[in-house]
């Protein structure tokens, strides 16, 4: 994946102050954590079809964390940044924190240091409902748990604990409205589909 490094657009004394404060930025955990998952998967990530999208955010979000690294958070140089990247960070934040049962638009906002009302205008201007949102990334692991046999021996109602439903009967119908199964008939299916051999 190409990283397009003119997209940060800061001057070289600005990277040179920031580089010698990047722990102290409240980004640099989450930015880190983002470019290791991304070393991690550099092929795969290079054929996804969202790769120059991806690449894009993550220009941006090393360019919020040199620009909070270098300068005092209550300037408006960081707060715009901070504002331009806020999309970004809470998808990251999303995505990272999906199985916490407890995330919802109060500690999404928390954690970024916005209000919920802010939050939601950011959200519906990208067309995103953070709710169903998050019951998707809750959908998509909890779709590859019972078929993965890292976890066949695990029940239903703990699949639906670990991808953070409030219960079973609530994740099942979600699972069975998403895919038109329930998690039960999924795992049937996944472990007839590993046990068949291949054909010719």
């Amino acid at each position: 994946m190409v990283f397009d490094v003119e997209r940060i657009g800061l001057p070289v004394e600005t990277v040179v102050r920031a580089s010698l404060r990047l722990r102290a930025s409240p980004l640099h955990d989450m930015v880190l954590r983002h470019l290791r998952d991304m070393w991690r998967h550099p092929g795969r990530l290079a054929r996804d079809p969202g790769a120059t999208a991806l690449a894009g955010a993550t220009a941006d979000l090393v360019r919020a964390l040199l620009v909070s690294a270098a300068h005092d958070p209550r300037t408006p140089a960081v707060r715009s940044v901070m504002d331009e990247t806020l999309l970004t960070r809470v998808t990251a934040h999303v995505r990272r924190h999906h199985t916490d049962p407890g995330l919802r638009a109060e500690s999404v906002a928390a954690a970024h240091g916005v209000s919920v009302r802010h939050l939601y205008q950011v959200l519906r201007d990208a067309d995103v409902s953070l709710e169903q949102w998050i019951i998707s990334e809750r959908l998509a692991t909890a779709r590859r748990m019972p078929a993965s046999p890292d976890h066949a021996g695990l029940a239903i109602g703990a699949v639906a604990a670990r991808c953070g439903f409030s219960g079973p009967s609530h994740f099942t119908r979600r699972f069975r409205s998403a895919y038109g199964l329930s998690p039960r008939e999924w795992r049937q299916r996944a472990r007839q589909k590993a046990s068949t051999p291949p054909t010719g």
